[in-house]
């Protein structure tokens, strides 16, 4: 079973899939609706993460290619973490990001990126030999459901040790 486009593990654009030039609001959540559709953003959300810290404020109402980066990470991570755990990992970059060094942001986005299509590998064969031992759906559904709820939790951990 191999994983393409929205059924990939973690979607993360490619740096190079982001605009340079600098978008608004309507124009970001246009950006985030056809990369994330499963997950749609308001401008309430992005407005709340603004002052909750997790995303750095706008440069003159607009929002950089670094904004839609730190937007995907924590697409990634609202989809199993609580807002406090966003933030608790999130934060720090985006205070970096504030101060004018992107070099964090740049860092954790390109290890990740790295890390993905292996990522994507182990899930594929996991799938697979679920498909093996069972063909019924509904206990693959609830086995992909344990191996969520287990990774959310280590995810919990890992970032409990952040402190």
């Amino acid at each position: 079973m191999e994983l393409k486009g929205a059924e990939r593990l973690h979607p993360l654009p490619r740096i190079e899939e982001y605009t340079d030039i600098d978008l608004y609001m309507d124009q970001v959540i246009t950006f985030m609706e056809k990369k994330y559709p499963r997950r749609p953003l308001t401008k309430t959300m992005i407005n709340n993460y603004t002052k909750d810290r997790i995303l750095p404020p706008p440069i003159r109402k607009k929002y950089s290619r670094e904004h839609l980066m730190l937007l995907s990470l924590l697409q990634v991570l609202k989809g199993t973490q609580s807002l406090p755990e966003v933030k608790k990992v999130l934060h720090p970059i985006s205070q970096e990001l504030a101060k004018g060094d992107s070099t964090p942001l740049y860092k954790q986005y390109r290890s990740f990126l790295s890390m993905q299509d292996e990522l994507d590998r182990i899930v594929s064969s996991a799938m697979d030999e679920m498909s093996q031992l069972s063909a019924d759906k509904g206990i693959r559904a609830f086995i992909a459901s344990a191996m969520a709820s287990y990774f959310s939790d280590l995810t919990s951990e890992i970032i409990g040790e952040m402190d």
